[in-house]
């Protein structure tokens, strides 16, 4: 009974979607990965009444959905759902994406870093043209700093096949000035990429959800 309503369920969202879907139903299908012989509809009723809707249940820390008494690896899907959805909103999004300009550059940046408590780096990966290839932080380190090193920024860009780069970092502190060991560290990077034949375009630095652009500073 319960392997027919579950395929008749599927069927329904291949045909029709899932805009159509009540909260309870869309849950009780996201439970179905994790719970395989009960009945996840009369669960997913119990969650929302719980937590008061279905992003309430998504949203919820896992200590409490813990207590309502869910198993650790049905909390962890519930948990990755909303991630993955943001992941690959921000994938469709940003993947078709050319930065132009220091405002693109700084805006992926901010939504890519801006609530990050430690020091990260980052190299935004791109083509001749500026067209988005990938986004990856090769260090994090402490609420004060983080060490950079040049073989990883090297490693990442060749990995990526980038024609041109981004560097993109955070200052925990607030501060949107870059310090000297910015600067020095920029233009130490900058030298050993143009032997590689890929031009630096930008370093860019997040604090408090706004950036600065050492291109626009002359740094670069």
């Amino acid at each position: 009974m319960a392997t027919g309503h579950r395929q008749r369920m599927r069927n329904r969202f291949y045909k029709e979607g899932i805009d159509n879907f009540e909260p309870h139903e869309a849950l009780e299908m996201i439970l179905y990965f994790t719970i395989p012989r009960h009945d996840t509809n009369a669960i997913a009723h119990r969650l929302i009444e719980h937590f008061g809707s279905f992003h309430g249940v998504l949203e919820a820390n896992r200590e409490a959905l813990l207590k309502f008494g869910l198993t650790e690896n049905t909390v962890a899907h519930l948990k990755m759902f909303p991630a993955f959805v943001n992941y690959y909103t921000q994938s469709r999004a940003w993947g078709t994406a050319y930065f132009s300009d220091s405002t693109a550059i700084g805006n992926y940046a901010v939504n890519k870093i801006g609530e990050r408590t430690n020091e990260v780096f980052g190299v935004l990966c791109l083509t001749a043209q500026r067209k988005f290839i990938n986004f990856e932080i090769i260090e994090e380190g402490t609420v004060a700093s983080a060490t950079v090193s040049p073989r990883k920024v090297a490693e990442c860009a060749l990995r990526n096949n980038a024609s041109k780069v981004v560097f993109v970092h955070n200052h925990p502190s607030g501060s949107l000035m870059p310090s000297i060991d910015d600067k020095e560290l920029t233009k130490r990077l900058a030298s050993m990429l143009d032997t590689m034949d890929i031009g630096l375009v930008d370093h860019i630095i997040v604090a408090n959800g706004r950036f600065s652009s050492m291109s626009e500073q002359g740094i670069i």
